[in-house]
């Protein structure tokens, strides 16, 4: 359910995951009022309402560090990203710095391989894996550096340092795969339980219009929060997916400088 959701556009499955929360919460409120309206008295009200606070209050602790934790491994990876253009930009200056003319091809390679990243990279991230066309730039680009035979002090000093920077770039690139392969976190579906608790504690109160309208709203907005946090929990796909326009921009830059 939650991949078919998370397939569909942005608005779709939003409104979709809303439509469900509020199916399951209205359902479980009128069965719980049907139960608890044969046991009338005021103890039993003042008990589900302190469950009812309890359980709501431990809900909403549940989604806001589900909710942050989503966010800060999103804004991770858009850091990552950055890092890794900084990491490509100092190989190329440092392969003309090496021999501008010499490295020509290794420049030409590097600066498809970063096109690839935008091109075929991103979209088989969507589908959890790495572009088959950047995998075999990158090796290209690896055994054309290992290749380099540094005759000056400087040249093999420029060498060592296009040698870390492919790795760190290598190291970014399955970091991006790691992100794509992780799951929402763990305890959602702990979080959709306790929403349905908190539906049921509100069997104690008549199912007149206000309080159906009130309901409606809890459970359209618990539907909303959990839809974000399973999208953004998969950086590479849906309407929230990390956009790789800096790389992009990056290999339009490098590609004017090679002339």
């Amino acid at each position: 359910m939650i991949e078919f959701m998370l397939s569909l556009s942005t608005w779709v499955g939003c409104l979709l995951a809303m439509l469900i929360t509020t199916g399951c919460g209205l359902v479980v409120y009128l069965l719980s009022y049907k139960f608890i309206s044969k046991y009338k008295g005021d103890e039993l009200k003042e008990t589900t309402s302190s469950l009812f606070q309890v359980v709501g209050m431990l809900v909403s602790l549940m989604l806001s560090l589900a909710f942050a934790e989503v966010v800060i491994d999103l804004t991770a990876i858009e850091n990552a990203i950055e890092r890794e253009a900084v990491a490509i930009s100092d190989i190329f200056g440092d392969l003309q710095l090496y021999d501008l003319e010499g490295t020509r091809e290794i420049q030409t390679i590097l600066v498809d391989y970063t096109q690839a990243t935008v091109d075929d990279d991103w979209p088989s991230l969507a589908n959890d894996r790495l572009g088959e066309l950047a995998e075999s730039l990158s090796k290209q680009l690896e055994a054309s550096v290992m290749n380099l035979e540094p005759a000056t002090p400087l040249q093999k000093y420029l060498w060592s340092r296009i040698l870390a920077d492919l790795d760190v770039a290598s190291d970014f690139r399955l970091i991006r795969l790691d992100n794509a392969l992780a799951e929402p976190p763990v305890y959602i579906s702990v979080v959709f339980f306790g929403f349905l608790i908190t539906m049921a504690c509100f069997g104690t109160y008549q199912p007149q219009v206000p309080v159906l309208a009130l309901v409606s709203l809890y459970t359209v907005f618990i539907g909303l929060v959990l839809y974000l946090i399973l999208a953004l929990s998969d950086p590479f796909k849906g309407g929230f997916a990390v956009d790789p326009i800096t790389l992009e921009h990056l290999a339009e830059t490098l590609r004017a400088k090679l002339g």
